[in-house]
């Protein structure tokens, strides 16, 4: 698709082009992440750098919908990755100015978070987009069900992506692979805005890697890494396979899952089962560097992603 592909590549070369001005006008803004202090100690060299990176990358993708596209379908995308990167850009300032923890206090989160989900769902169900793929059982219309279904996906997936976020160039690229998994998907079915909207997201993401990879002069925030969480939720919901997510974003699940199993296995047994989590701390503790460790999750993420993508041609995503 000519449209996907031209959004790809403006979001890329913009994204290099203005990356270095946008790093420049958060220093100046003081917009400096703050490092929690439990995290490994290679970690606090860290503190300082310019955050809310994602900014930029979400700015794109509604650019291009808005060059490409502007269709009921994109602009449910683009409302999910705009409304994910305003609750995640409270956070980040909350961080800053040094309010609370480190951010809204996880209740004020779950709150916006689920206001999202309801807004995304009420809107799919709206445009008609409530159909999904269930593997082995073809397609079912979840009516109003999918309502409540991307209420949980959009907590949880932009909570997930939030806590892959947490060594230089990790959550970036899977995103990245997850996101050009998408675009592959929804050129195959022919569904245009989720190609030009993943596509853009990909060129964007990928742009801000350059400068994210190891050592990092600028983090995507919770700005980034809970609009992208929205994003794929909305993307994946409109090609019919929320019900896959969790293997397409197969890192993101397990990075989610190794802090309930530590802080489960800490509270209710008094030990830990990992030296740290989330799970790309783990390997931390062991003395894995930062950059082969962002490759081998790469690997793991890219092995989901084919899995995913097989798996929804058997299922008859495009039928």
């Amino acid at each position: 698709m000519i449209r996907s592909v031209v959004a790809f590549v403006l979001s890329l070369v913009i994204g290099l082009a203005l990356y270095p001005a946008v790093i420049s006008r958060l220093a100046r803004w003081r917009a400096g992440q703050r490092v929690q202090s439990y995290g490994p100690r290679s970690h606090l060299v860290k503190a300082g750098t310019p955050t809310m990176g994602g900014t930029l990358f979400c700015a794109l993708a509604v650019l291009m919908w808005l060059l490409l596209d502007r269709g009921r379908g994109g602009f449910l995308i683009v409302f999910a990755v705009v409304a994910g990167a305003a609750v995640g850009f409270l956070d980040d300032l909350a961080n800053i100015r040094g309010r609370g923890d480190l951010g809204l206090v996880p209740r004020q989160k779950l709150v916006l978070q689920t206001l999202v989900g309801l807004l995304l769902g009420i809107g799919l169900h709206s445009t008609g987009l409530t159909r999904q793929v269930f593997p082995g059982a073809g397609a079912a219309d979840l009516g109003w069900f999918v309502v409540p279904l991307a209420t949980i996906a959009v907590v949880a997936a932009s909570n997930a992506v939030n806590l892959t976020d947490g060594v230089d160039g990790l959550a970036a690229t899977c995103s990245a692979v997850v996101l050009l998994t998408a675009w592959a998907l929804a050129a195959h079915v022919g569904y245009r805005p989720a190609a030009i909207l993943s596509a853009a997201l990909c060129g964007g993401v990928l742009a801000f890697l350059v400068y994210n990879w190891w050592p990092a002069r600028v983090f995507m925030g919770d700005t980034g890494s809970l609009a992208l969480g929205c994003g794929l939720v909305a993307i994946t919901a409109e090609l019919r396979l929320l019900w896959l997510l969790p293997l397409l974003g197969v890192v993101f699940v397990a990075e989610a899952l190794s802090v309930i199993v530590n802080i489960t296995a800490i509270t209710r047994f008094q030990r830990r089962i990992l030296r740290a989590s989330p799970l790309h701390h783990h390997f931390e503790e062991l003395g894995v560097a930062e950059e082969p460790l962002v490759v081998g999750f790469a690997t793991a993420a890219v092995v989901g992603a084919v899995l995913c993508a097989l798996v929804a041609l058997q299922a008859g995503i495009g039928a």
